[in-house]
């Protein structure tokens, strides 16, 4: 076989034909394995040939711990034959499954090995989008995400049948894009209201507000490992029973679930019984993340809150370090880390404010520092989105030396800890 290959190769050549290599493609689902249960604090990314797992007592990673993690599988199942399929999701502990951006299993809590099946038509060749949550609590750590379909057993969905999708990324600390309208939201807290508006708007954004079911599905769906409730924009604070969005002063709902109404044109997804405004002082709104359903409830309880953000945002990592101390005359450095920009990335490095000449990449180093470079330095970063924002501060303090460790005081140091421990001892 090997000699045919190289002939027919080389008949193509002596026709003047090019030979192009094969193009290889990653197959698999794009799995973000995170270091808590409410998938964040991301910890590893990877693309996983099939989701197959049993980690017993263990770990994915050695990032991961064996323990309270979670991890989110995107991209596309692509049939190659017509027909119904079934598929299987076997989970301990958590786990979700959404298939073509329906929710067709919601099993989000601790539990022992447990099957889901779901029927979808698929036609061969075409994408269907699957995205699968899992969380581990404590003990065995299981995942596996079957199927079986015409002329097929069941087995693990094969690796190349399945196409990875786009990241996600943190759901704490990173802004995600709404693709239905294009705006931009992320989660904070836990805060009062009053406090969560004020942080909101520091952050370029306003306290989220909910403009339709869509918009409201892909909100609970989104936060929903974050968080069991959040703030939202709804408030009656000025009148009671006239509840407005705070970013845009709109009135999309009068009364309270007795006689209350929404206002034409607006939208709203009030719980049964809600607004009741119970104990005469509940002005502010909140999204129930397992149902999208809303509450009421005192603006000085504490929660998450959505933040909304109607213009294009870039996550980021840093600046690190956040603040250090440099001798004089020793070299200075300090980054950022853009993650997922749109196109070509653009930096601008200030100081207390004012740019810094030349200092347009992710990584600022000064070779010898002076006390005239101390300050606060912060990076002014773009894309080709029109995405525009500003870091937050890194501070460099600049000192004549650094205090140095002698041998006498290291022997000073061990003879105190020595004493302390015996005295320590004798109080026992």
């Amino acid at each position: 076989m090997k000699c045919r290959s190289v002939l027919i190769v080389g008949l193509l050549c002596c026709l003047g034909l090019s030979v192009l290599p094969a193009v290889s493609h990653a197959q698999g689902l794009y799995g973000e394995y995170y270091g808590t249960t409410q998938l964040s604090d991301l910890r590893v990314s990877r693309i996983d040939p099939q989701v197959f797992f049993d980690w017993k007592e263990g770990s994915p990673d050695p990032k991961i711990p064996v323990n309270y993690f979670s991890v989110c599988w995107t991209g596309s199942v692509v049939a190659e034959v017509s027909g119904t399929y079934t598929f299987f999701v076997t989970a301990d502990d958590g786990v979700r499954l959404w298939m073509d951006g329906v929710l067709e299993v919601n099993a989000w809590k601790g539990q022992s090995p447990t099957e889901y099946s779901v029927e979808i038509d698929l036609t061969a060749g075409e994408s269907l989008p699957v995205r699968l949550e899992y969380f581990e609590s404590t003990g065995d750590a299981v995942i596996k995400f079957e199927w079986k379909g015409p002329d097929i057993a069941r087995e693990p969905v094969p690796a190349a049948c399945l196409v990875p999708g786009d990241s996600i990324g943190d759901r704490v600390r990173y802004w995600h894009s709404n693709p239905n309208n294009g705006h931009f939201y992320r989660v904070i807290g836990s805060y009062t209201w009053h406090k969560a508006r004020e942080e909101a708007i520091k952050l370029g954004g306003y306290l989220v507000v909910i403009n339709d079911a869509q918009e409201n599905q892909w909100i609970s769906e989104m936060f929903r490992p974050v968080a069991s409730d959040a703030w939202t924009g709804a408030n009656d604070i000025e009148e009671e029973g006239t509840w407005v969005w705070d970013h845009t002063g709109e009135n999309f709902f009068n009364g309270d679930y007795e006689d209350g109404e929404t206002v034409a044109g607006f939208y709203s997804n009030w719980s049964s019984g809600e607004p009741n405004n119970a104990n005469d002082d509940e002005d502010a709104g909140t999204i129930t993340m397992s149902q999208g359903s809303w509450n009421d409830l005192n603006v000085i309880r504490e929660r998450f809150a959505i933040v909304e953000s109607d213009v294009p945002q870039i996550n980021y990592d840093g600046p690190v370090p956040l603040a250090t101390r440099v001798a004089l005359d020793n070299p200075y450095t300090v980054s950022v880390t853009v993650l997922n920009p749109t196109g070509v990335v653009q930096y601008q490095w200030l100081k207390d404010g004012a740019p810094v000449s030349g200092a347009n990449s992710a990584v600022l180093t000064i070779p010898h520092v002076i006390f005239d470079d101390a300050g606060l330095y912060s990076c002014q970063i773009s894309d080709e989105s029109s995405a525009n924002i500003m870091t937050k501060e890194a501070e460099l303090i600049v000192v004549e030396a650094l205090p140095v460790a002698t041998t006498t005081g290291l022997i000073a140091l061990g003879s105190l800890l020595s004493l302390a421990a015996i005295c320590s001892r004798r109080k026992k």
